[in-house]
């Protein structure tokens, strides 16, 4: 796999042109998982897709967007232009370098900010540059049609989570901890109020029905369901444009 664990010159004599950009949050994941658990969960679909499509994957920013999860000591943000900024010039950086497309892994669903990066450097650097953006939260439906989770009503320290940590990273699970609770209020409640005005106890979801199989297959399923979805984006894009506009 392309990586940030190769030298310059191994990178450079394969000349990649997709480039894999994990981004997630540091923050609370309830009394049972880790803070980092974001950052495992994008990394290990960055590793994935950077396989399935022979791509150079970086390492995951590791801080976003996730005020909605203050509260407690251990979750750690940036503010949304700051955070735009950065990932604007991340991008603009693997551009010069001669990278044509890249794929940012969504490890956090808070990073609203994501969509109008997205939006602004398709907008203004297709054909030169194309920038697609993959959510593994937008897969829970088609991962319980699968059959691999049993619930889609999960958002934060849920099964799915829960598995892939369980997975990856046994060791980190506090099992004897795990505790289900589904709020009664949508996701967009977490623009009024913290997630602890929803969940007493920072979960969103019903971890005890996770497993380490289920991880295993979660993350198996996922890169090639991304990888597939990423095609066809990138396909998309390149459609003959209209008029001047390459957008």
């Amino acid at each position: 796999m392309l990586s940030y664990q190769m030298t310059k010159d191994q990178i450079n004599a394969i000349n990649p042109d997709i480039a894999v950009i994990p981004v997630a949050s540091l923050e609370q994941h309830g009394p049972h998982l880790p803070v980092n658990t974001d950052i495992i969960i994008a990394e290990a679909y960055a590793n994935g897709i950077s396989m399935e499509l022979n791509a150079f994957q970086i390492p995951a920013v590791p801080i976003s967007t996730c005020r909605e999860h203050m509260g407690y000591k251990g979750t750690v943000w940036i503010n949304p232009d700051t955070f735009y900024r950065m990932m604007i010039e991340i991008c603009m950086c693997l551009e010069e370098q001669g990278f044509k497309k890249i794929v940012i892994v969504q490890g956090h669903g808070g990073i609203f900010m994501l969509t109008p990066v997205i939006r602004e450097l398709n907008a203004t650097r297709n054909p030169e540059l194309q920038v697609c953006r993959i959510d593994p939260g937008n897969y829970l439906e088609q991962f319980k049609n699968a059959g691999v989770i049993s619930s889609s009503a999960g958002l934060h320290a849920d099964e799915f989570e829960t598995s892939i940590v369980q997975y990856l990273h046994c060791d980190l699970v506090h099992d004897e901890l795990i505790q289900d609770f589904v709020p009664e209020v949508t996701r967009d409640y977490l623009n009024y109020g913290s997630i602890y005005c929803a969940s007493p106890s920072g979960v969103w979801g019903q971890p005890s029905r996770a497993t380490a199989e289920k991880g295993g297959k979660l993350l198996e399923l996922g890169r090639k369901l991304m990888a597939e979805d990423i095609r066809k984006i990138f396909a998309y894009m390149n459609k003959n444009p209209q008029g001047y506009s390459s957008f």
